[in-house]
């Protein structure tokens, strides 16, 4: 699943989330973790040592008094684009996860929301977002996992991901659907019954999908379904407030087995009120890879 995680840091609240959310999720899943900071020989008059330090003592702050760092590994780059580092440390140590954190409203939030796109755009693994203020939330477990499902290749691929994440952490899963008509089609609908006919048969039809694919989860994880008229941006915000963690997927791979965001997928990132990790189709979290994972974790922890 996730055996190793890189984490983008840079001494801001939107770093200090990230390194809080995977340093938790690191933990859980006995991954190792990256922590990646900027840093440039040519512009910076300390050491490499000195700055890795600085980066160390600031990250401790995180923690309660007297509890130590769990083993991290420290990177730097020098370079002025962050995704460039994230994407090629990621791709360096076969990273499986890359975490940042949101930044909090304003222009800072408009800039770094528009960094998180481009980071999902072309990332070479999963990706996982902390909202902001994540470091000053108190650790409440992974009680409730939710997942964004579509009936398509990328919905299948994160609602197996999700649920092997729930077992893994002896969590609820929550599978998540929205029923709605784009406004192109309701324009076809025509007069108003016809849209109202249209909107029942659709809600009628996804939430049928939605109980046949949770039908095929084989394990005594607790799941339950929700299908809400809606758009699915909305609905998923929405939800995210009762989550510890939603799953989505992506669209797809493309020709260099990046993974490209989907029109739901960005706005929910910036929105959401709970991490949100989105799961390129076909990254490692294959059903049986994933089925398999969860049974020798779980059987550890035991």
């Amino acid at each position: 699943m996730f055996e190793k995680i890189v984490v983008g840091y840079a001494g801001d609240e939107a770093g200090r989330d990230a390194v809080k959310l995977g340093g938790r999720l690191a933990a859980a899943l006995g991954a190792s973790l990256t922590v990646v900071y900027p840093y440039s020989p040519l512009l910076y008059s300390v050491s490499t040592e000195t700055a890795e330090t600085c980066v160390r003592d600031e990250l401790q702050t995180l923690l309660p008094a007297g509890q130590e760092l769990p083993p991290v590994s420290y990177r730097w780059s020098s370079s002025s684009w962050p995704i460039h580092a994230l994407h090629g440390i990621a791709a360096d140590e076969d990273a499986g996860l890359i975490v940042l954190g949101a930044a909090r409203k304003g222009l800072a939030a408009h800039l770094h929301a528009s960094l998180m796109e481009r980071l999902v755009h072309g990332a070479p693994c999963a990706v996982l977002v902390a909202p902001a203020g994540y470091a000053d939330r108190d650790d409440g477990g992974w009680r409730r996992i939710g997942v964004g499902f579509t009936d398509s290749p990328e919905g299948r691929t994160a609602l197996r991901l999700a649920h092997s994440l729930a077992g893994i952490f002896g969590a609820e899963l929550s599978v998540l659907a929205a029923s709605w008509l784009r406004p192109i089609v309701r324009g076809y609908a025509g007069i108003a019954i016809a849209v109202s006919a249209l909107e029942a048969d659709t809600y009628t039809e996804i939430r049928a999908t939605v109980e046949r694919a949770v039908a095929e989860l084989d394990s005594d994880t607790p799941v339950s379904t929700l299908t809400v008229n809606g758009d699915p941006c909305n609905v998923l915000v929405e939800q995210s407030d009762k989550l510890d963690l939603l799953v989505l997927g992506s669209r797809a791979y493309g020709p260099l087995r990046h993974a490209l965001l989907g029109s739901v997928s960005a706005p929910v990132m910036r929105e959401a009120h709970c991490p949100v990790l989105v799961v390129p189709r076909g990254a490692r979290s294959d059903a049986s890879e994933a089925d398999s994972e969860r049974a020798t974790i779980t059987a550890g922890a035991g």
